[in-house]
C-alpha cells in the first residue's frame, strides 16, 4: 500500500477572460475604488460557480476579499519611473525599463528610502486604511499579515528594470550584476518596513520569490550571479518559497541549494519527476500549460493532467497552478482538468 500526495487545484483566470463573458472592465477603478472591485469580484465568483460550481469553483455567493495584491514589481517599478498602465481588460501593469540609461555605480547611490516614501506607496497605504474601514482587521496588503514577504526576486526586478543589457552585464561584470541585486533587495526591504508599520504587523517570517526570468540563463549563470542574492535574502526568512514560470530542468539544482523552501512553483516542460528526486522534501506547484489549456482537447488536458500529478506523487503535497488563462480557454477544457483529477485516487490510499 502506498499514500499517494494531497493534490489541489489553484485557479486564476487573466482579467481578460471575465472581461468576455461578463463585460467587466478593470482598470484603475479595481485597484483603488474597493467597493467597484468587490462588485468585480463577486461577479467573477458568482460566474464561476455557475459554470464549474460542481467542482466546488466559486459561490452562490461570493466574498470579495479584503487583501490588496499588485504585483510586487510592478509596485517597485513605479517608485522608479515606469509608466503604470491600467487597461480595462488586464491587470495594473508597468512599461518601460527605468534603469536602462544608468550605471551601475548610478544605480548603487539610490536611496532605498525614497522608493519607500514615493506617493504611489502612499497611495497604497490609503487604499489600505478604506480596506480596512470596510474589512476591519480583515483588511490586507500583499498578504503581510499572513507573515509574507511576497517579492519579486532581484534578478527578475532587475531585468525589468534595466532591460537586456542586465544579461550582458551578468557575464561581463557579475560583481556589478551583484550590486543591482542588492540595490534592488534594499529596496524592497524599505517598501515592505513601511507597509508593515502601517499595517501593524510583526516581523515576516516567509518569503516568496518570483524569479520568473530565472530560466532564460544557464545553470552556471545562475549558480554565480543570481543564486547567492537568492540564498542571501531567504537565509533572512523562517521558511521561503520559490517561483521560476519557465522550463527550469537545468536549474532544479541550485533550486535545492535555496534555504527553507517549503514550496516551490515550477513552469511547464520542467521535469517534475527530477524536480521531486531534487527536492524530497519540499511541495510541488507545477504551472498548468496555458497554451495547453486554450487549444488542446479536453483528453489533453486530462492526459496532462494526470501525468503532472503522477510526476508529483512522491512530494509531500501538490497544487496544480492553474493559472494566467487567457479570454479565449474553453470551460470545457478548465473542467477536464478538475474531472480528471477527481478520477485520480490521490486523496487515499491506493494499491
Amino acid at each position: 500500500m502506498k499514500t499517494r500526495c494531497p493534490v489541489e487545484i489553484s485557479l486564476n483566470f487573466m482579467p481578460a477572460f471575465f472581461h468576455k463573458h461578463l463585460g467587466v472592465t478593470y482598470g484603475e477603478a479595481f485597484y483603488f475604488d474597493p467597493l467597484y472591485r468587490a462588485e468585480v469580484e463577486r461577479a467573477e465568483g458568482h460566474f464561476l460557480y455557475e459554470v464549474l460550481g460542481r467542482f466546488g469553483v466559486g459561490s452562490p455567493t461570493p466574498s470579495p476579499s479584503p487583501n490588496l495584491f499588485i504585483q510586487p514589481i510592478d509596485l517597485l517599478k513605479a517608485t522608479q519611473g515606469a509608466i503604470v498602465y491600467f487597461p480595462p481588460d488586464a491587470a495594473m501593469e508597468t512599461r518601460g525599463h527605468a534603469w536602462a540609461d544608468y550605471s551601475v555605480e548610478e544605480i548603487e547611490r539610490l536611496n532605498p528610502q525614497d522608493a519607500a516614501q514615493h506617493s504611489f506607496i502612499s497611495t497604497i497605504l490609503a487604499e489600505y486604511r478604506e480596506l480596512h474601514r470596510l474589512y476591519g482587521d480583515k483588511a490586507d496588503l500583499f498578504g503581510i499579515k499572513s507573515g509574507i514577504m511576497n517579492i519579486h526576486a532581484p534578478f527578475t526586478t532587475a531585468h525589468q528594470l534595466c532591460g537586456e543589457s542586465l544579461f550582458y552585464l551578468m557575464v561581463d561584470d557579475p560583481h556589478g550584476a551583484r550590486v543591482i541585486f542588492d540595490k534592488i533587495w534594499s529596496m524592497y526591504q524599505a517598501i515592505f518596513a513601511r507597509l508593515s508599520a502601517e499595517l501593524g504587523t510583526p516581523p515576516l517570517s516567509h518569503v516568496h520569490l518570483g524569479d520568473c526570468s530565472a530560466s532564460m540563463i544557464s545553470s552556471g549563470l545562475y549558480r554565480e550571479v543570481v543564486l547567492p542574492a537568492n540564498q542571501a535574502i531567504a537565509a533572512n526568512f523562517v521558511q521561503s518559497s520559490y517561483h521560476s514560470c519557465g522550463a527550469s530542468s537545468h536549474l532544479l539544482d541550485a533550486f535545492a541549494d535555496i534555504p527553507g523552501v517549503r514550496y516551490i512553483e515550477l513552469g511547464p516542460g520542467t521535469n517534475l519527476s527530477e524536480a521531486v528526486r531534487q527536492m524530497p522534501g519540499t511541495a510541488l506547484c507545477p504551472l498548468v500549460d496555458p497554451l495547453v489549456m486554450r487549444n488542446g482537447s479536453p483528453e489533453t488536458v486530462e492526459m496532462t493532467t494526470r501525468t503532472m500529478v503522477n510526476d508529483c506523487a512522491p512530494a509531500p503535497s501538490t497544487t496544480l497552478c492553474a493559472w494566467s488563462f487567457d479570454r479565449e480557454t474553453p470551460v470545457a477544457n478548465v473542467a477536464a482538468m478538475y474531472s480528471a483529477l477527481n478520477a485520480m485516487p490521490q486523496y487515499g490510499i491506493q494499491p
